[in-house]
């Protein structure tokens, strides 16, 4: 029995076409007409931001999944070394042994830990970075071109 991924969020995307939003917006747009207005700029100014709405999140999901993954990994990597560990405790013999290796498992796992959660942090800091710095690009360029579109009015 095949199981899906829960966290798979790709069909929710799947359907999703900015250029077919577009296009009903410039359709039920066609029959208006604002005099002074050339609302094929305007259209084209919301067919980008779709497009840009579908680019980031693709990143995110894109994002998303390589965090999960690596969680994944992390948590794979965490039971065999807890299980390597619990193999090595069981051999020690001498209780001071057994004290001493319990210390060093801990000083590792709490390193361990730290690493990984650093990591953990730096993908998703990366992911929103380069989803806000193509959000902010979009939005300067979507005022300038509101601005060039109002220009023409005068």
């Amino acid at each position: 029995m095949a199981t899906q991924n829960p966290f798979d969020f790709s069909a929710l995307f799947a359907s999703f076409d900015p250029q077919a939003i577009a296009k009903q917006f410039q359709e039920g747009f066609s029959g208006a007409s604002i005099p002074g207005i050339d609302t094929n700029s305007l259209m084209q100014t919301q067919r980008k931001n779709m497009e840009l709405l579908m680019s980031t999140n693709q990143a995110m999901l894109a994002g998303s999944q390589a965090l999960i993954q690596r969680q994944a990994s992390m948590l794979q990597e965490a039971i065999a070394e807890v299980t390597a560990a619990a193999k090595k405790l069981a051999e020690s013999g001498n209780p001071q042994d057994v004290s001493a290796q319990q210390v060093e498992l801990l000083q590792s796992a709490f390193e361990k830990a730290l690493a990984n959660s650093n990591e953990i942090s730096n993908m998703v800091r990366q992911t929103q970075e380069s989803v806000a710095g193509q959000v902010n690009n979009r939005i300067s360029e979507s005022l300038q071109e509101l601005k060039e579109t109002i220009a023409k009015v005068k």
